[in-house]
């Protein structure tokens, strides 16, 4: 699961609050500092300082009501709250009342209540709101009538019905309230998340957006999608060869969930590698997948998703579950999640039978999930206190650049950097303050940066890392050679780069890599063809020419 939550657009928000930058604010950097120290985050949202956000994701497990002191002489500046999984009461949502400037509040998977709604009822500015997993009921959500910018509401599992949801609906009719799968869901056809279009799809789905180029997203209307077609039939002799999770569940877990979620690297305390993990569950407990019940099935839940919804799952820049395989997972588990039973002994309804002759068109996998899933990386070696010095001593550089460097999740101490609000002043000689630390990182965004080719020394340097952006930035063919000596990076994107064909070839030492972003540079069809040959598995998106553009849009 994706390590830090999507922010809403706070450049808007920020225009609207009367504060200096950080740097001029002794009161924001006191509370930064008093933040950061106890291993939560207080950062800004932008350069300029004016709206912050905060998040407990790396003290979840001890974050308790006092964590929340620090904040309150500067409540008026928090524009985003992140308390999911704390230990926050009812009555520690007392701090929150008083930032009347806050956009985004996650209280997912807490003890909070309907008492704790009477601290949220004036929140003006509060435009996204979670309450997954609360003990929040009706009688409470009626308390929330009075947020007249409220856009997204989440609800899933908590005790509000679908008349408390109409009542609120009728107050907010612009709030998009979503309370998950009921039981009179269940009994219908499942939505379907559209397949991922094949490598060798027209470009047109992968065509970026002009303001923000990103992967394009899997479609949304998950209700209005196509289902398997019912004709399809599957081979009798094969239908009672197939073990169901073996030959089945295990593999899509491998392709789409491992890379994450497996026997070494497990986000979330996740793991998905076999069957037992996969039922114990992670941090939210054994509800990942509850047999007979694929409405309170969370790995479901996170499935059916938006793409961009933080929680939606795989994160929607990773190859998601295609529209077979969620009916497969759904009847699995409807059908009590057997680890043993073959196809044919499970009985799959026509949309399942539709469904597994596509996914098992080429006959039973030659391999069990554990040897098609990808290899398994290296554990990294628990950092020794020196190492955990001198990463406090970088971090506080890095900080004061207004960068950001903090571990990829809560339960591991890989780095993740990202200079999102500090693009215009973050360079080469800024990211050399990571040399020291570089076998620690494994994601690095240094999109827009000043960044140029001689980045690439310090990045030659940081041997576990797995995704790096470079979008946008100063980035050539020169500075491209060097990165082909990171054999564990899976992601690349050069987006909107100088970089051409003759440069991307020099990639092609690169094994591990697996996605490569070359939208609005010079590489061209073939070149990319030319690297894909070389490595196997390798998709490189070129998006689309001009002349394929100037094709779409005449009418």
């Amino acid at each position: 699961m994706r390590p830090i939550h999507t922010l809403f657009a706070f450049t808007l928000l920020a225009g609207s609050l009367q504060a200096q930058p950080a740097s001029a604010d002794p009161a924001m950097k006191a509370a930064a500092d008093k933040v950061n120290a106890s291993g939560a985050l207080l950062m800004p949202v932008a350069a300029d300082g004016k709206a912050w956000r905060f998040t407990a994701l790396n003290v979840a497990k001890d974050f308790t009501d006092a964590g929340l002191e620090p904040l309150i002489p500067v409540a008026d500046k928090i524009a985003s709250l992140d308390l999911a999984r704390t230990k926050i009461t009812d009555a520690g949502l007392k701090a929150v009342a008083a930032m009347k400037n806050l956009a985004e509040l996650h209280l997912e998977n807490t003890g909070i209540g309907d008492a704790g709604l009477d601290h949220l009822k004036d929140l003006a500015s509060l435009e996204y709101l979670n309450l997954y997993n609360t003990k929040v009921t009706d009688a409470g959500l009626q308390k929330l009538a009075g947020l007249a910018k409220l856009k997204a509401l989440y609800l899933w599992q908590s005790g509000v019905t679908k008349a408390g949801v109409a009542q609120l609906k009728a107050r907010l009719p612009g709030a998009h309230i979503n309370t998950g799968w009921t039981a009179e869901d269940d009994a219908k056809p499942a939505p379907f998340i559209a397949a991922t279009p094949a490598a060798d799809a027209k470009p047109a789905a992968d065509a970026p957006k002009p303001a923000a180029p990103a992967p394009a997203k899997p479609e949304e209307k998950k209700a209005d999608a196509p289902k398997p077609a019912a004709a399809a039939k599957l081979d009798p002799a094969l239908a009672a060869k197939a073990v169901v999770y073996r030959d089945v569940i295990a593999p899509i877990m491998a392709a789409k969930c491992v890379g994450c979620h497996g026997e070494e690297k497990k986000k979330g305390k996740l793991q998905l590698h076999d069957y037992a993990s996969i039922l114990k569950g992670g941090s939210e407990g054994e509800n990942n997948v509850v047999a007979g019940k694929p409405a309170e099935s969370l790995m479901l839940i996170r499935i059916n998703l938006p793409a961009d919804d933080d929680e939606h799952m795989p994160p929607e820049d990773e190859p998601q579950i295609s529209k077979e395989e969620l009916a497969v997972l759904k009847w699995w588990i409807e059908t009590g999640a057997s680890e043993t039973a073959t196809v044919a002994a499970a009985k799959p309804t026509p949309d399942a039978e539709a469904a597994l002759a596509l996914l098992l068109a080429k006959g039973l996998p030659k391999q069990d999930a554990k040897t098609t899933a990808a290899p398994a990386k290296s554990k990294p070696a628990p950092l020794t206190d020196a190492e955990k010095k001198q990463i406090t001593e970088i971090t506080a550089k890095i900080q004061a650049l207004n960068a950001t460097l903090m571990p990829l999740a809560q339960d591991t101490e890989q780095l993740r950097l990202s200079v999102i609000n500090a693009t215009d002043k973050f360079g080469d000689k800024e990211l050399a303050l990571l040399e020291p630390i570089a076998k620690h990182l494994v994601w690095v965004d240094l999109a827009r940066s000043q960044v140029t080719d001689a980045a690439a020394d310090t990045l030659a340097k940081m041997t576990a890392l797995e995704r790096l952006h470079l979008e946008n930035t100063k980035v050539t063919d020169a500075g491209l050679a060097k990165l082909a000596a990171l054999q564990t990076l899976e992601y690349l994107n050069l987006y909107g780069t100088k970089t051409t064909d003759a440069g991307i070839s020099k990639l092609a030492g690169a094994k591990g890599l697996k996605k490569l972003f070359v939208w609005q540079t010079g590489v061209t069809k073939a070149g990319a063809k030319a690297l894909e040959g070389q490595l196997p598995g390798l998709v490189v998106n070129v998006g689309l020419s001009e002349a394929e553009i100037a094709k779409l849009t005449s009418t």
